[in-house]
């Protein structure tokens, strides 16, 4: 490591945890309480919350995984941020009505004054399983350059990074993890910018001239209208997929739950889709440079898949502090999305998984739901190390629950009234198997695309949800 880029890198680390001790002893004097911990007392401001969600959304994956898709093929995968717009729009006008102020977690709402704690706990264990499962890869994506910048493997780089985030989200709390990701979130952006200048420079090339030649050779192309299924799928994928990760995940649910007003949380989820196909175009544009780079340049044989191109460029061609900012960019990338987790998976643990819990010991309770989340996410992190493709991994691990979670949520929340289903164990176990036997259905019988998984999982949790109910009114 050169000694500038070791001062950016240990000056950032700094500045997170100095800002999260901050904010953090000034939340919490005198009022260290479970919605001071995991809501910040609803008092995020709008950018505090649209800058938390871009942060929270955009993972080392965009970082490094974005670059490499595109690499790999071309700009479609902006289909997905698009049909985003219509469902975040549907969140906004629709979800967060039905859910500000009415608990501390997601699930509590959905539980309702009527539920049961078993099916509480069990829906909280089947998201927290699948969190830490979809998570566990992104955090894995982060530690690559890490490892690669200080000279150590991935696995150290990993257990670096983790050790970090674990610190300082448990020193401040939700609002502590908001403040920081604004840090954060320009931060990335910068570094993605900052390489789009800088590749262009190493290739002695026009910045225009390489992505002519990336788009002479269809890198850029979004829509493929010769194979229109294709196209339908990723917009339509990206609709019901973002309303079950933004709208019925806690990690997102919890900003919009915790903003000032229910205004604030509105404007600031619709608003974001807009920026998000924005971070997105800029990671892909990174994407489409190196393609055109290494059509000059062997690519390095060093490297064993492209998910490791752009760290192995930064590390390689770019010049001493540059490459201090980006290594900083991406750990920025992977503690944003990390420290979200971590917050809302303790959140869940508290208030669903273990409701009974003494209040006076929240501080004890908070440390361990820390530690044993940490370690979790650690581990799962480990073993994706074995993986290529993260990027879609990493989305196709979630999509496989995210149908059953939205099916429940729209059962209890959306239309009550036309499934009338109890909240219990049962219900929610019958809505989880069903919805993964319908996604099973499209991936492994049906062979259909990976998008379509929310639509199957959904469509086929509120089958079970409706007849669950019908059997149980007949039983009565």
């Amino acid at each position: 490591m050169l000694i500038w880029d070791s001062l950016i890198l240990v000056a950032y680390i700094f500045l997170i945890f100095g800002l999260a001790w901050q904010v953090g002893g000034r939340s919490f004097k005198g009022e260290n309480t479970a919605e001071g911990q995991y809501l910040a007392n609803r008092s995020l401001s709008f950018p505090e919350v649209i800058c938390s969600i871009i942060a929270t959304e955009v993972s080392a994956l965009t970082f490094l995984g974005i670059p490499a898709f595109a690499y790999n093929s071309d700009f479609n995968f902006l289909q997905i941020y698009i049909g985003a717009i219509v469902g975040r729009f549907v969140v906004a006008r629709i979800f967060i009505p039905r859910i500000y102020g009415k608990g501390l977690t997601l699930y509590e709402v959905i539980s309702g004054k009527d539920g049961k704690a078993s099916g509480r706990r069990l829906i909280a264990m089947f998201y927290a399983t699948s969190k830490i499962f979809s998570v566990g890869v992104r955090l894995f994506s982060g530690s690559i350059l890490v490892g690669t910048f200080m000279g150590v493997n991935t696995i150290t780089g990993l257990l670096i990074t983790t050790i970090i985030t674990f610190i300082y989200t448990l020193v401040g709390g939700l609002k502590a993890v908001v403040r920081t990701d604004i840090l954060q979130m320009s931060l990335f952006i910068i570094g993605g910018l900052v390489a789009h200048y800088l590749i262009p420079q190493v290739a002695n090339q026009s910045w225009g001239d390489m992505m002519s030649l990336a788009y002479a050779a269809d890198k850029t192309t979004i829509f493929h209208w010769s194979t229109p299924m294709s196209v339908l799928a990723g917009l339509a994928g990206g609709v019901l997929f973002d309303m079950s990760t933004h709208g019925v995940d806690q990690d997102f649910a919890q900003r919009l739950m915790a903003s000032k007003s229910q205004k604030v949380g509105q404007w600031a989820i619709f608003l974001s889709s807009f920026i998000s196909i924005g971070v997105g175009a800029l990671f892909l544009g990174v994407g489409a440079l190196l393609w055109s780079f290494y059509q000059v340049h062997p690519f390095p044989s060093e490297i064993p898949n492209a998910d490791h191109l752009f760290a192995h460029f930064i590390v390689t061609y770019f010049p001493s502090g540059l490459k201090g900012l980006m290594v900083a960019g991406v750990m920025a990338a992977t503690m944003s999305t990390l420290d979200s987790t971590i917050n809302a998976l303790c959140a869940t643990l508290h208030n669903d998984i273990f409701p009974k819990r003494d209040e006076t010991k929240l501080s004890k309770y908070m440390f361990w739901d820390n530690v044993t989340i940490t370690v979790l996410l650690f581990v799962v992190a480990v073993v994706a190390s074995t993986n290529s493709g993260l990027l879609l991994l990493g989305l196709k691990i979630q999509s496989w629950t995210a149908g059953a979670l939205l099916s429940l949520f729209f059962a209890r929340v959306i239309f009550r009234k036309f499934f009338s289903v109890p909240f219990d164990a049962w219900t929610v176990f019958g809505a989880y198997i069903l919805g993964i036997s319908g996604v099973a259905l499209n991936t492994i019988f049906l062979k259909g695309d990976w998008n379509w998984n929310t639509y199957f999982g959904c469509g086929f949790g509120l089958a079970a949800l409706f007849l669950l109910g019908k059997l149980r009114r007949q039983q009565n």
